[in-house]
């Protein structure tokens, strides 16, 4: 029986295990672990790959959220539109700012936020709203720009899982007021622990930005914000450039996987397969498929029992957090979709490392599951 990890990071550390310990013995000889230049050497490469003027290092993709809402003046009893089916995160840092969450609905297709139900939760509360770029595929960035320029809104995009996806030849990360990058392992762009990014074309926001990340202090113990402590570490800066060169391999990698899945798993029923946009760029950080008439569970656990992994992203709206429940809001209009799909998601092994026999190994499984039933 073939074993099938959910996720493997060797296929994108392994080619480069000389450069790392190279680079580990540089930044340990050095003494510098804060900041420096090679922080400021990754922070160029990335904004220069993601079409941005300016990039800033922080400490997760949790942190450069919560900074990014800080940037842009999200203040105590602000709405802010967010999906409700994403992760935590995306809406825990709204919440943390004490501004109010408020849910919008998503496509069954995309998994991605459904402006259609989110004019309908603007108030004149509303401050901003939150686009996640979620499993890898972009949002439409401009139904995103129109609508937030009919409300006066500032755009967030959550890029935590798809770092080098486009939608209308517009890079994620790149378009929206401020984007927020994430670099835990499992990602594009995966790191050796915690550590973000945060991208944007203003130069206020930049100056603004660069200052949150270091105790709101651009003159030492001068503090013009209540930043806190958000720098990313040196030493994690200088691995991920080493990586950044080749993130469009590992990428491409994701997307011939996916290729795979979608041409072995068609026509069976009950079976929805992801959507995948003829006039964009999915990099499948998830490979998530629809589970219909309540087979989801049943279907993995079988995949357990043949050693093959999966998960579900997620077992639960954001509006039915108890942590979130009382602070947010729906406007009275439920997010239907998103409570669907919480009961039909299951998400497949797609990371780069993934063997053509290892695929097809998942796809005997699932094709085996359907024709017993």
């Amino acid at each position: 029986m073939m074993k099938v990890p959910l996720f493997c990071p060797d296929y994108t550390n392994q080619p480069h295990l000389e450069a790392f310990n190279k680079v580990f013995q540089s930044i340990l000889r050095s003494g510098k672990y804060i900041l420096g230049e090679a922080v400021e050497q990754f922070e160029h490469q990335f904004a220069e790959q993601n079409h941005c003027k300016y990039a800033v290092g922080v400490s997760s993709g949790t942190d450069a959220l919560l900074i990014a809402l800080q940037a842009i003046d999200i203040q105590p009893n602000d709405e802010v539109l967010c999906p409700s089916f994403t992760f935590f995160a995306s809406a825990s840092t709204i919440a943390r700012l004490g501004a109010q969450p408020v849910w919008v609905d998503v496509n069954t297709d995309n998994y991605l936020i459904d402006l259609a139900d989110a004019e309908k939760k603007v108030s004149s509360r509303t401050k901003a709203i939150v686009v996640v770029h979620l499993f890898g595929q972009s949002c439409a960035p401009d139904a995103v720009k129109a609508f937030a320029q009919r409300h006066h809104l500032k755009i967030i995009e959550d890029v935590a899982q798809a770092q080098g996806a486009q939608s209308q030849n517009l890079l994620t990360g790149s378009w929206g007021d401020v984007g927020a990058f994430s670099f835990f392992p499992t990602k594009n762009l995966g790191g050796f622990g915690d550590a973000g990014m945060i991208t944007t074309q203003d130069p206020a926001l930049f100056e603004k930005i660069k200052c949150l990340r270091v105790h709101g202090s651009r003159v030492t113990y001068e503090h013009l914000y209540l930043g806190g402590n958000f720098r990313i570490d040196t030493l994690q800066a200088a691995l991920l450039a080493i990586k950044l060169p080749h993130v469009h391999e590992a990428i491409s990698k994701r997307r011939a996987n996916a290729e795979r899945y979608l041409s072995a798993l068609q026509g069976i029923d009950s079976l929805c397969l992801p959507n995948n946009p003829a006039d964009g760029y999915h990099t499948w950080n998830q490979f998530t498929v629809r589970v219909l008439n309540h087979k989801r569970d049943e279907l993995k656990a079988f995949l357990a029992q043949q050693e093959i992994g999966s998960a579900i992203y997620y077992p639960k709206a954001l509006d039915q957090q108890p942590s979130l429940r009382s602070i947010s809001t729906d406007k009275g209009i439920p997010t239907a979709r998103a409570h669907q799909l919480t009961q039909e998601v299951l998400s497949l092994p797609i990371y780069p490392g993934l063997t053509t026999e290892q695929i097809d190994t998942v796809c005997r499984a699932i094709q085996k599951f359907f024709s017993a039933r």
